[in-house]
């Protein structure tokens, strides 16, 4: 099952569709940015780039965390 495939059935699962999800990924094809944001996605990460900014990228998960609101459900 491909990442986009996952992303179908999550979606389709009523408990799991406001799933907050951020891809990372080796594919820099805009056709494959375009397809996953249109799954609802909350970022698009190329693993090539997230190298030396790993770290980075986890503190922006973090703080992403605390500040946002999710409804109860």
């Amino acid at each position: 099952m491909s990442g986009l495939e996952f992303l179908d059935e999550l979606r389709k699962d009523p408990d799991l569709r406001r799933s907050v999800v951020f891809v990372m990924t080796t594919s820099a094809a805009e056709e494959d940015r375009v397809r996953a944001y249109d799954k609802c996605i909350s970022g698009y990460v190329l693993k090539h780039s997230a190298g030396h900014s790993f770290i980075e990228a986890v503190t922006m998960l973090e703080h992403y965390w605390r500040v946002i609101e999710f409804p109860e459900q």
